[in-house]
């Protein structure tokens, strides 16, 4: 373990790693706050974004071929949200999921009524 700590490659891939992730993570919350909606990440490869039906919206991003998680497995004290993972996400990709979490949440509050 020392060893891997310690290596030169696995320090640099790890600092690649942060930048990318902060790079996407970046784009996706600019994204989202340009649509009105208030979402969270200051580190790491993942998003918070408070909802009040976690199961709508994961179902409805489900139908644009995005797959977030519902939060609540990921929450002690919050309100409802989904976590979104931008491991894979594109920053050129973030506008497009982030109008179609808006059109999600216009069909949730259509459907559900909020």
């Amino acid at each position: 373990m020392y060893g891997l700590l310690t290596d030169e490659g696995t320090r640099t891939l790890v600092s690649r790693a942060r930048e990318t992730y902060a790079l996407r993570r970046t784009a996706l919350l600019r994204e989202l706050g340009a649509r009105g909606f208030e979402a969270h990440g200051a580190s790491g490869m993942n998003v918070w974004v408070p909802v009040a039906d976690e199961s709508a919206v994961v179902n409805g991003l489900r139908s644009y071929g995005w797959w977030v998680a519902a939060g609540a497995r990921f929450r002690l004290s919050s309100g409802p949200g989904v976590r979104i993972s931008v491991a894979e996400l594109e920053p050129a990709d973030a506008a497009r999921l982030a109008s179609d979490f808006a059109a999600v949440l216009g069909e949730s509050e259509a459907t559900y009524g909020g």
